[in-house]
């Protein structure tokens, strides 16, 4: 009896590309959903993964990461992202998402063995050939893999030769699970979803507008969520976002809470004419017009000490100077770096 000729082999790889393709999507998800319940940074909503990415920050004490963060938080956060799951998988819980790859792999094998007895036993319970065998066999994976059914070079219609080649897939099926026996990591790299890719698709698609004023983010869950407005429980130190007194290099450090509630006025640029009382900031145009600034007293504390920990950096970064009106208040250098950790609890009240 003749063997399947060269197309069988092709076929026969790429069902193990598919069997290791599906393996690895299904890893990936069940590891995604696996560090939204066990991650603290993940297991909330978009303001804990922020707390989370602010105290990561703090605790590294890097100003260049800060500025990227000040200037684009979403890839930002997506790099924080990254490198938790980096850690998570590749460092603290590596063995354990080996298992579960070859687990999943072995779970597949379990689905295609079954699919050749049912197959086979089908075909030759209706004298079928092996066209019939290839069609049912391909049918009942469809919906977990999707591979090219193997080619020959004629249609047996040997009753016999459906046993013959059952026999044959399930020898070369058995060498491809050998050679998965010896899966590593780097398989998950190589796949087309990643569970950095899922949790960003999950935590990242969200609102990324900043405060006009000092740069905080929307918290809003939802990308576009007019009419409601953008908001922020906790709003920043204008300096942080280089704002500063008109005609001076001096920075403004009162929050925008404490602005809106002062008989203060702003200019739309450093070049225009045009101002504005804080108290009327909606009325300067369309990125003011949508913000909900609560006027209050409400200072994190976090953002008081970055300004003191960056003073020297924040002016080489702004050319501007924390003097005159714009002096640091002494209080807020009395704030150590575990009280402004402490106080990101505040975001999640």
């Amino acid at each position: 009896m003749s063997p399947p000729n060269p197309g069988y082999s092709e076929s026969i790889q790429e069902l193990k590309k598919t069997i290791l393709s599906k393996a690895s999507k299904s890893t990936a998800i069940g590891l995604a959903g696996e560090m939204r319940c066990n991650l603290p940074a993940f297991n909330e909503n978009r303001l804990n993964l922020e707390k989370h990415l602010l105290k990561s920050l703090a605790e590294k004490e890097d100003f260049a990461d800060f500025r990227e963060y000040i200037r684009n938080p979403r890839r930002k956060t997506e790099d924080f992202i990254k490198a938790e799951v980096e850690k998570y998988i590749f460092e603290d819980h590596k063995d354990k998402a080996v298992d579960i790859l070859k687990k999943n792999v072995e779970e597949i094998n379990k689905l295609v063995e079954q699919a050749l007895f049912t197959a086979t036993e089908k075909v030759k319970s209706q004298s079928g050939d092996t066209s019939m065998w290839l069609k049912e066999f391909s049918a009942l994976l469809k919906d977990e893999l999707t591979f090219d059914t193997p080619n020959f070079s004629e249609n047996f219609s040997d009753i016999n030769f459906v046993d013959f080649f059952k026999e044959m897939i399930k020898k070369s099926f058995k060498l491809i699970t050998e050679q998965m026996s010896s899966l590593s990591l780097d398989k998950l790299r190589e796949s087309r979803q990643k569970p950095e890719e899922i949790l960003i698709e999950q935590l990242c698609k969200c609102c990324w507008v900043t405060c006009p004023f000092c740069a905080a983010v929307c918290t809003n869950t939802i990308e576009d969520h007019s009419p409601d407005d953008h908001s922020v429980p906790f709003h920043r130190a204008a300096a942080i976002n280089g704002v500063h007194w008109r005609k001076t290099v001096e920075f403004h450090t009162d929050f925008c809470t404490t602005n809106v509630a002062s008989e203060l006025f702003f200019y739309l640029s450093y070049v225009s004419e045009e101002c504005f009382p804080y108290k009327e900031y909606r009325k300067a145009g369309p990125m003011y017009a949508n913000w909900r600034i609560t006027p209050d007293e409400s200072k994190m504390a976090y953002w008081k000490w970055f300004v003191c920990k960056f003073q020297k950096e924040l002016e080489e970064h702004y050319s501007l100077e924390f003097k005159g009106k714009g002096e640091i208040p002494k209080e807020w250098r009395q704030i150590k770096k575990h009280q402004a950790i402490k106080s990101l609890d505040e975001m999640c009240e």
